[in-house]
């Protein structure tokens, strides 16, 4: 069973004081166990930041010995002044404290085991008060249920912890006895101990139906991925298996999908699963009319699966045709699936790409919201947190929260300079990402970092990818994108600590792109009035990306596309043409070119260095990679 913690500024005091060496590994391990996260809100750094462990060796400052265990959650000002207002200036506790009531209430509606720890009694009597959903207990309890939850061999550590911190908090309760009636505090302390750490989900054991329902709902699951399940399950389950079936259907459509590397045609893609996907749940629908809600209860939990993975490529598939509405709307569906089976992987990467669109429409704070709980799903499931981290602490700097920022990068920074390779890797993606939902700035930044550690751990092939991913940012970019980052590479430094060699490599990598970039914005040489064929403008083996696309006054879009020899052209798109999205492949066909000088306003606004006519507009074609269409990325 998982725990979550929500630790406040006392706990930390006491931990301090009296913490013994071993007690920083014990809690290592029962992080590394997966069955615990301990979180805190900034604040408590504020009042904790010169606390230092006095029994271990060094006396080393706590926060920073205990930032591979703590998560830190940011919470909206707003919410904070909300609880106050609610709870009542007088009654209410400090700003700190009700940030932790928020974080713990917050948490507890999303559902788990949400333990507040603190020695604060007004934090249990108002957070009851207002139904904030938790629960709570004083540090010595937290500490015992540390005992008890955790491994045997850190056990006399915990549970000595636990006394020595009781004697304390007992110490201080005594003293305060003729300042309130220190009674209730007390009863309350008493009854934690009793409780014990199970406390919350100590219910009525649920009736036998129930828990057949669960195993007859993972034999329905395991039926409709093919798996052999118990003549006995089978009888219980009817016809479900049948009803269920046209479900299985969605899976292997979004196979065959990706049987091709690229595709040309997103919008008959989109429009081919939404059809299978209506056919898919008619045909439950009408097969469940009939039967009870035990029975329909069942199949929407053995389906939601299917629902999610389409809902996501849907969203996907709308994101690419520009469609953000419907892009949101479906990624929203495929994370309520996601809830209805427990898949806490899958509700990672639904929250992820809400995230990236809530980017895509500069809504800051809603995207790092999303990004702040992707990371706490990776933390649960033990998955790589980088991608989530880095990309709340961008939002965080672009929401004006710079504490905020700087605490999420911190943290990133522990992922980067343990491995320089796979870092390459996760920021590349990143920064692919952010090109994909035009925002070139952040994409650049990103790479950046991405082409540093890709000197460091000798990454030829990926040292050139990132050089062009780095030149399309570029041709992205405008001046109200320049304007708009300012500050974010400041930040974005510390990501990595690069070594003076490597940092030589890097200077002249970065010289050298900062050179063919500012040759890709002069307007061409050569130009022609003349069709021409199109191999003359995209040799065999070359082709134009889509970097932006702009729709003018009259309704008109324009495509920057960038060439890696040429730099940015843009391209008139004929009326009735879809949407286009950064990422987008373009071919030209069979279609005859002209290549003509830029307008100087054209030029100085989007750094194009000609215009590009195309004689056949039929023939022009935009093709994406499917496995961005699938989610399979």
């Amino acid at each position: 069973m998982s725990h979550t913690w929500v630790i406040d500024s006392n706990c930390f005091i006491h931990l301090g004081s009296m913490a013994p060496d071993r007690f920083l590994s014990d809690m290592k391990s029962l992080k590394a166990s997966g069955n615990h996260t301990f979180l805190v809100t900034p604040g408590v750094h504020g009042e904790v930041r010169t606390v230092r462990f006095q029994r271990c060796k060094g006396k080393p400052e706590l926060l920073k010995s205990m930032e591979s265990i703590l998560t830190t959650i940011s919470v909206e000002p707003d919410q904070v002044r909300g609880l106050a207002k609610l709870i009542g200036e007088n009654a209410s506790p400090q700003d700190v404290d009700l940030s932790l009531m928020v974080l713990a209430s917050q948490l507890a509606r999303e559902g788990g085991d949400v333990v507040l720890v603190t020695d604060d009694f007004k934090m249990t009597t108002t957070g009851e008060k207002a139904n904030l959903g938790y629960t709570t207990c004083p540090p010595s309890t937290f500490m015992q249920r540390l005992a008890e939850l955790g491994p045997n061999k850190a056990r006399s550590t915990f549970n000595s912890l636990s006394r020595r911190i009781r004697a304390a908090e007992m110490r201080y309760a005594i003293s305060r006895v003729n300042e309130y009636d220190i009674q209730a505090k007390l009863t309350w302390m008493v009854d934690s101990l009793i409780e014990g750490p199970k406390a919350k989900v100590a219910e009525p054991a649920k009736p036998q139906p129930n828990e057949s329902d669960d195993v007859l709902s993972t034999a329905l699951k395991r039926g409709l991925m093919g798996e052999q399940i118990k003549i006995k399950h089978r009888k219980k389950l009817g016809n479900l298996l049948d009803i269920c079936r046209p479900m299985v259907g969605l899976d292997e459509h979004l196979a065959s999908l990706s049987t091709k590397a690229y595709s040309n045609d997103v919008e008959g893609a989109y429009t081919m699963t939404m059809l299978a996907l209506s056919e898919a749940l008619e045909s439950v629908g009408l097969g469940l009319a009939s039967l009870g809600e035990r029975d329909a209860e069942l199949a929407n939990t053995a389906i939601a699966g299917f629902v999610q993975r389409t809902e996501t490529a849907l969203g996907l598939m709308a994101k690419m045709s520009g469609n953000q509405i419907a892009a949101r709307l479906h990624l929203s569906r495929a994370l309520q699936a996601a809830t209805l089976i427990d898949d806490q992987f899958a509700e990672m990467h639904s929250m992820h790409q809400l995230g990236l669109l809530a980017t895509g429409s500069d809504d800051w704070e809603r995207a790092a919201r999303l990004f702040e709980t992707a990371d706490r799903q990776a933390q649960s499931i033990g998955s790589d947190r980088l991608a989530y981290l880095v990309l709340a602490g961008i939002t965080r700097h672009m929401n004006q929260e710079a504490q905020a920022a700087e605490r999420h990068i911190q943290s990133a920074q522990a992922y980067v300079m343990a491995d320089k390779m796979k870092a390459c890797i996760s920021l590349s993606k990143i920064g692919t990402s952010l090109l994909s939902i035009d925002q070139p700035g952040l994409a650049l930044e990103i790479l950046d970092e991405a082409m540093e550690c890709a000197l460091e751990s000798e990454q030829s092939a990926q040292t050139e990818q990132l050089a062009e991913r780095l030149l399309m940012a570029n041709a992205a970019m405008t001046k109200l994108d320049s304007l708009h980052h300012e500050g974010l590479r400041s930040l974005l430094d510390r990501l990595n600590a690069i070594d003076e060699g490597a940092q030589d490599a890097f200077n002249k990598e970065i010289e050298a792109i900062d050179q063919r970039a500012s040759l890709h914005m002069a307007p061409l040489a050569e130009t022609w009035n003349t069709w021409q064929a199109g191999e003359r403008l995209i040799s065999e083996g070359e082709h134009l990306t889509v970097v932006r696309s702009e729709v003018d006054e009259h309704g008109h879009t324009l495509i920057i596309v960038h060439h890696w020899t040429l730099g940015s052209l843009g391209l008139w798109l004929p009326e009735g043409r879809l949407p286009v999205s950064p990422g987008h492949i373009l071919s030209l066909g069979d279609s005859r070119v002209k290549v003509a000088q830029p307008t100087v306003d054209l030029q100085d606004q989007h750094g194009i260095r000609g215009i590009v006519a195309i004689e056949d507009s039929s023939a022009l074609d935009f093709i994406v990679p499917t496995e961005g269409m699938t989610g399979d990325d």
